[in-house]
């Protein structure tokens, strides 16, 4: 195949919310196959809510504040910073526009991860108006549920951006089904969509530093717990998790861990919640987590948990999935191979059936080993990055020849 050269844009570089990771693992997979990719991101702090992560994350941080409009390494990939006034308002680059312009036409295609961010409805408008072929991967961003979050603001960009790029995109990218035909219903050509697997590199865990399980009071040769993993924000559908668990400790001795971060007040909600039904005993926050210390956590673990209200073949669940960990996981989450491979279950987003689906796979020991096995059966089969590499080329290869 002829080497392509790609723009990648995305809001932020950092931390495990899902997109970045998946932008990173498939950035590193195509450079491994001799494509030149760079990515385009704002300098801003996708952390600014949380004191701790931001602290992680300033070294990044820094780089992308001194380097405005130049190329520089990072992870050693190739990223394009430009200057966000906030992290608010949708992320506000006033030189997107000029940035744009400037780096283009020096590439084959474009693109644009995630939606209702400034510099990637910018990057696909001048990519437009250039000629530039240019891709959407929304990552959940379209679905209905998540457009209900700041409704108002994005009511306004679509006038603005969505519904014009939609007509224009030289193709879509989406991970799931659903996802595909939410697409659809928004005006997309069924032609242009081409639905693709998140993929991720197989998963090491050999590190023997129990420091993240001393952190959260769990002994990990002893304590059973459940575990989620992911940003905490309204989408993740921890309230509803957390009264599910509420019912499931009535009857068994068992601990929830929640391994990650987000807006300072909203986990402030979420940790009320856990205070009002007396759960502090059995419900830990890991807070901020590295690579190597989720990794610990997840191959400790018994079951993982989401609640999602909106969602797609959410990376953390996939990475669960590598760990032999079954998943249980709700129907916004477009992820029917969990039922299809036995890897776990799907169910309604309320609190009982999360509650009934968390203990029937904790009282059937037989069915929880099946369900492991088959949990890593589905990765190796549909979720490894080197199977999934060579449609991401061809995505990109038939956008390039349509222009």
């Amino acid at each position: 195949m002829k080497k392509m050269k790609i723009i990648f844009v995305n809001y932020s570089i950092g931390g495990y919310a899902g997109d970045s990771v998946s932008m990173t693992t498939i950035v590193k997979g195509l450079e491994d196959r001799g494509h030149e990719v760079i990515i385009v991101t704002t300098d801003g702090d996708g952390y600014f809510y949380d004191k701790t992560r931001s602290k992680m994350y300033a070294p990044i941080r820094k780089k992308l504040l001194g380097s405005n409009g130049k190329i520089i390494k990072i992870d050693e990939m190739s990223v394009y910073p430009i200057h966000c006034l906030s992290n608010r308002f949708g992320m506000y680059c006033p030189s997107a526009t000029k940035e744009a312009k400037k780096i283009i036409n020096k590439f084959d295609v474009v693109y644009v991860i995630n939606w209702y961010y400034h510099l990637g409805m910018v990057f696909a408008k001048i990519s437009h108006e250039l000629g530039v072929p240019f891709i959407i991967g929304p990552m959940a961003s379209l679905e209905k549920n998540a457009q209900n979050i700041k409704r108002n603001r994005k009511s306004l960009l679509d006038k603005l951006y969505t519904n014009k790029m939609i007509d224009h995109a030289t193709g879509f990218h989406c991970v799931g089904e659903h996802e595909r035909k939410s697409l659809m219903k928004l005006g997309a050509n069924s032609e242009k969509i081409h639905l693709i697997n998140n993929g991720i590199v197989r998963p090491t865990n050999n590190s023997k530093d129990d420091t993240i399980f001393k952190k959260i009071k769990i002994d990990n040769k002893n304590d059973e717990y459940l575990i989620t993993v992911g940003q905490i924000n309204e989408k993740k559908g921890l309230d509803v998790l957390i009264r599910a668990f509420a019912q499931v400790v009535k009857d068994r001795k068992i601990k929830l861990v929640i391994a990650g971060t987000g807006e300072e007040k909203y986990v402030h909600k979420i940790k009320e919640l856990v205070k009002k039904l007396s759960m502090e005993e059995v419900i830990k926050f890991s807070g901020f987590v590295t690579e190597e210390q989720k990794n610990q956590l997840l191959s400790n673990a018994k079951l993982f948990v989401s609640a999602s209200r909106s969602d797609v073949h959410p990376i953390a669940a996939i990475e669960a999935l590598s760990f032999g960990l079954p998943v249980i996981i709700t129907e916004e989450s477009d992820f029917p191979e969990i039922d299809t491979f036995e890897a776990g279950k799907t169910t309604e987003s309320n609190e009982s059936s999360i509650c009934d689906s968390i203990k029937d796979l904790l009282v059937n020991q037989d069915k929880l080993s099946t369900y492991s096995e088959n949990a890593l059966r589905l990765v190796e089969e549909k979720f490894l990055l080197e199977n999934q590499i060579e449609k991401y080329e061809n995505m990109f290869s038939k956008a390039i020849t349509k222009k």
